[in-house]
């Protein structure tokens, strides 16, 4: 939620954003596909973060682990070449409200009817997945939002809001989201505990 918080030097997402100026190349993209983006796009993003595994290593631990790494390749490649058409106006409200506008932190974000979406106004437990298996989305991202939002812990209670984030050391956060063994057992552990939740104090918990 919060794009462009990072660790100075690392998570080269942040710095080619950066780097391409804004917005424009989303709406170009979109223009040049009668108003469709193709979610290739994306994944040559994260493809381009690292050239070297994309070129050349992946290709190698094929035939390294000739026995399972075919397998596992195709695996792979058939999850993360799954082509996603979204329409132009979609993409361009992701980036140009969140990614580079990060309006949601700064109540900026409106439904249609004119409503501000506040996080602060969620009395519910807000539950947080993060992890810090790739270098796309590091977990300053994720989790920055709280220190925008809050000075402290007591700001938190005060608030009357409790907030649960669960950090993944290992898997990547598209794998998260997305992949469907590491997904049930994070939903399995969150129903599990779903109660338990319910009854934390207030403020936030790891």
């Amino acid at each position: 939620m919060s794009y462009w918080e990072g660790v100075r030097g690392k998570n080269p997402m942040r710095y080619t954003g950066g780097l391409l100026g804004g917005s424009w190349l989303t709406a170009m993209t979109s223009d040049f596909a009668n108003g469709k983006f193709d979610g290739t796009w994306l994944i040559l993003n994260f493809d381009a973060l690292n050239p070297g595994n994309w070129l050349w290593s992946k290709q190698y631990d094929v035939y390294a682990d000739i026995d399972k790494g075919g397998d596992r390749y195709l695996e792979f490649e058939k999850w993360w070449g799954d082509f996603i058409q979204l329409n132009g106006d979609e993409i361009q409200f992701l980036v140009d409200q969140l990614f580079v506008g990060d309006k949601l932190t700064r109540n900026q974000i409106r439904s249609s009817d004119g409503t501000v979406f506040d996080t602060r106004n969620i009395t519910s437990p807000l539950i947080v997945f993060t992890s810090q298996g790739d270098n796309i989305s590091p977990p300053q991202q994720t989790l920055g939002w709280i220190l925008d939002l809050y000075r402290d812990v007591d700001e938190i209670r005060a608030s009357g809001q409790t907030i649960v984030y669960c950090m993944n050391q290992k898997v990547g956060h598209l794998a998260i989201f997305v992949s469907a063994e590491v997904g049930a057992k994070e939903d399995d552990v969150i129903v599990r505990l779903m109660d338990m939740i319910d009854c934390l104090p207030l403020g936030c918990t790891n």
